[in-house]
């Protein structure tokens, strides 16, 4: 038994996935522990308005460097995966620059869209917001392609801990929804020079070598990841947030407060753990010699963590919320108890997902998702004067079903490649 742990441990693929989640349980404690703190600093309105505007902001940040972030790691020669990854930060200026003229020219038309006065004094942060966002994403990808797993789990840490660190420092801002807002623009800002120091000791000199015919030459190779994973990623950030935008045009933003944090208290550590998982098995599954093994007991091992870990929400919810949050926040409760079903299943299939793009199949990724945007959004428009509460739990239902058959989807794809191997 002792020898067979050993083996494991001494095993390349839970080597990284132990790297990155002890980094990202620090991380997750840091966020878990400042959660009940925060929760009783800010209303559930300031969280809410605050989580339209990230929201908007993650749409827009997801598309903004045309995906090519993905596509640093296939390519077998690092100097093809350095035009990529120079060419994903280049698009991103692009589409940062081309945002700031935007609101500089229609900023009362944007901000008058919503209710939110978050909106209108905060505005000129978004495209610094996406700039960050995006190109922080690009530098992800090139430390995971490099398989330097203890930097990227030590960002993360810096990243969560400066932005909780702001936030708790609510008597520096005149409202709620400025500590919020300040602490996400500080932790990113922090969190990307760390990145980029990093690269730029390591890095610097492969600048010389770039090249637009190259750069291009490595765009039109990987086209398939802006044509079909760029939308596709739109579509799912977009899907993601659905309930806020939702909810924020049919109730009102103290629901939205709500129902975000409900989602961030069940979600943050699943979404910390799939994304150390979810970058190992991209790496893996494109070495691995047996792919549908690794798929199977990747998915399912996961689906049985969330459900252990999640089950004493489904039962106690109420309790649980008004224990830690405070006897505000009961009907946060409630709504993560009807949202477990879609958290399990969103955690589960989100950590296999990249499969989609160690194939190239990616256009299917984009069919599915199109498909569950446009089911979600058809029930909830459906539902929309209905009862909130049966609106969220039939919309959970729905989004778990969905998620179990983009994992099939998965499967047969690995299943396919097998049998053409």
């Amino acid at each position: 038994m002792l020898k067979d742990f050993k083996v494991i441990f001494k095993n390349e693929f839970f080597k990284n996935i132990f790297t990155l989640i002890t980094g990202n349980t620090i991380a997750q404690i840091i966020g878990l522990l400042a959660i009940p703190v925060l929760s009783r600093m800010y209303s559930p309105e300031e969280f809410g308005e605050v989580a339209l505007f990230v929201g908007i902001v993650n749409v827009i940040a997801i598309a903004a460097n045309a995906r090519y972030d993905m596509a640093i790691i296939p390519p077998k020669r690092s100097s093809q995966a350095f035009h990529l990854f120079a060419g994903s930060i280049g698009i991103t200026i692009v589409v940062t620059l081309l945002l700031f003229i935007v609101i500089a020219v229609f900023r009362g038309s944007i901000a008058s869209l919503f209710d939110a006065e978050v909106f209108k004094r905060a505005i000129w942060l978004i495209p610094l917001l996406v700039f960050l966002m995006a190109s922080h994403k690009s530098m992800h990808y090139w430390f995971n392609r490099s398989k330097s797993y203890k930097t990227i789990a030590q960002n993360r840490v810096i990243l969560t801990s400066t932005q909780t660190g702001v936030k708790l420092g609510r008597f520096m801002f005149s409202s709620g929804y400025w500590g919020l807002i300040i602490g996400t623009v500080v932790g990113e800002i922090v969190a990307w020079f760390v990145y980029a120091i990093k690269i730029a000791r390591k890095e610097l000199w492969r600048l010389r070598y770039l090249s637009f015919r190259s750069m291009k030459k490595a765009f039109s190779e990987y086209s398939n990841f802006p044509k079909f994973l760029m939308p596709m990623a739109v579509i799912n950030t977009f899907s993601v947030n659905i309930l806020v935008f939702s909810l924020s045009a049919i109730s009102s933003s103290t629901i939205v407060g709500f129902y975000e944090r409900a989602w961030r208290v069940i979600n943050m550590p699943f979404s910390l753990l799939s994304t150390s998982f979810g970058n190992v098995f991209y790496e893996q599954m494109t070495r691995t010699s047996n792919p549908k093994r690794l798929y199977l007991i990747s998915y399912f091992a996961n689906l049985a963590i969330a459900t252990v870990v999640l089950a004493p929400v489904m039962f106690w919810g109420e309790s649980i919320f008004t224990f830690v949050l405070g006897e505000d926040w009961t009907v946060a409760g409630t709504i993560a108890k009807l949202i477990v079903p879609l958290t399990i299943s969103n955690y589960a299939t989100a950590c296999v997902s990249n499969i989609f793009s160690v194939y190239k199949k990616n256009q299917l990724l984009l069919v599915w998702q199109i498909a569950y945007l446009v089911i979600v959004v058809s029930w909830i428009f459906l539902a929309r004067l209905l009862d909130i509460y049966f609106l969220i739990r039939i919309y959970a239902f729905i989004g778990a079903a969905i998620y179990a058959v983009l994992a099939y989807m998965g499967y047969r794809v690995v299943a396919e490649k097998n049998v053409v191997s």
